[in-house]
């Protein structure tokens, strides 16, 4: 404590005194404890931050699908391709990515992807890569009654077709066989990041897309 300090105290005057040892490794221990909340905190907001994104992407990205399904547009210039539906495909399957989509024109009508995961083949209009370690976890299928089941499937394909606003949803279980679709209401597609956020995108049959 300085003189100064001392007399505006009511003390006598002293000599100045430093730190010592003890008080600098106080200081140094609070300033240690204050830098790793706030990059702890950063962290946090940015680990979720960027999944919120890629839930609002893949949310856009359906919704573009949706909107190319049902208006005219040429699949690829100078294709001649009016007629193609849109759509989104996950997969969780060996075959697929839990790290990536693909967008995709249905050409043949079947109302699923034909092709691979690499990309190299005419329906794929592009595949959309997953960064910052985020992962597709689970695809949940919603039914009109009881409860959502979730672990059951491992693929979705979403599409729209032209003049209908409504979603086309075609499921396949962990063997890569199609999966029932009775009393189907929609899909929730999970997200999580690597510190276990989670975010979903639901996208119903009625065409209606949100986030969570």
């Amino acid at each position: 404590m300085s003189p100064y300090s001392r007399k505006s105290l009511g003390l006598p005057a002293g000599p100045v005194a430093g730190f010592t040892l003890i008080e600098l490794l106080v200081s140094i221990s609070i300033v240690s404890i204050i830098l790793t909340v706030v990059v702890l905190n950063q962290s946090t907001y940015t680990d979720g931050a960027a999944l919120t994104n890629l839930a609002d992407e893949i949310s856009s990205t359906i919704s573009q699908a949706q909107a190319y399904g049902i208006g005219v547009r040429e699949v690829s210039t100078g294709s001649s391709e009016f007629n193609a539906s849109y759509g989104v495909t996950m997969s969780l399957l060996g075959s697929g990515s839990n790290t990536a989509y693909i967008y995709f024109a249905d050409l043949n009508g079947d109302k699923i992807y034909t092709g691979n995961w690499s990309c190299d083949t005419a329906e794929c209009l592009s595949r959309v890569n997953i960064t910052r370690g985020n992962v597709i976890a689970d695809i949940c299928v919603i039914k009109t009654s009881g409860s959502d089941q979730c672990n059951s499937a491992e693929r979705a394909d979403v599409s729209f077709a032209r003049p209908s606003t409504e979603a086309q949803i075609k499921l396949f279980n962990n063997g890569g066989q199609p999966l029932n679709e009775s009393n189907l209401k929609g899909i929730r597609i999970e997200l999580k990041s690597p510190r276990g956020l989670t975010r979903s995108v639901t996208v119903y049959t009625t065409g209606q897309i949100s986030t969570q």
